[in-house]
C-alpha cells in the first residue's frame, strides 16, 4: 500500500485489556480493538457533537487555525481549543463521541466505557489519525515535553 491510500483500520493494542464475555459465555479480555476508517454516518455525528462553528473554522482556517493552536501566544488557537473542549467535556457528548468510537471499532458502547484510562490516549491518537485536520489541531495543543 503506498503513503498516499487512505488507511482502511486502525489496530489498537491495550496496555490494560478490557474484561469481556467471551464466545462460550465465560470471561475473557480483549487485548486490542481494532478501529475502522469512518462512513458518512460517524463523519455526520461528529459534525453534529463538534457544532458548526469547529466545522467551518476546520474546513476554512485548517492548517491557519493548527499553527495558532501551536502557538501558545495566539488567543485564537486558545479560544478555539476552549470553545470545542466546552463543547466536548458535556456527559450527552462525551457519550455520543463513545458511541461513534464503538461503532468504529464494532463493540458495543460498555466495551469502549470499560477502557482503561491509560489507553484512552492510543484510542484517541487512532480515532484523530482518520481526521488529519483534528489530528493536527489536537498535536498542536498537547503541551511540549
Amino acid at each position: 500500500m503506498d503513503s498516499t491510500a487512505a488507511r482502511l483500520a486502525a489496530s489498537i493494542p491495550l496496555s490494560v485489556p478490557i474484561p469481556v464475555d467471551g464466545a462460550d459465555g465465560k470471561p475473557a479480555h480483549r487485548a486490542a480493538l481494532t478501529m475502522n476508517r469512518p462512513k458518512v454516518r460517524h463523519v455526520k455525528r461528529l459534525a453534529a457533537l463538534i457544532g458548526q462553528d469547529i466545522v467551518t473554522a476546520l474546513m476554512d482556517e485548517g492548517e491557519e487555525l493548527a499553527a495558532a493552536i501551536r502557538n501558545p501566544q495566539q488567543a485564537e488557537g486558545r479560544a478555539f481549543v476552549r470553545n470545542l473542549l466546552g463543547k466536548l467535556v458535556q456527559r450527552e457528548a462525551l457519550d455520543e463521541l463513545t458511541a461513534i468510537v464503538a461503532d468504529m471499532c464494532g463493540e458495543e458502547q460498555v466495551v469502549i466505557d470499560d477502557l482503561d484510562v491509560v489507553d484512552l490516549v492510543a484510542v484517541g491518537a487512532a480515532f484523530l489519525g482518520f481526521f488529519p485536520a483534528l489530528q493536527s489541531l489536537a498535536s498542536g495543543a498537547s503541551p511540549k515535553t
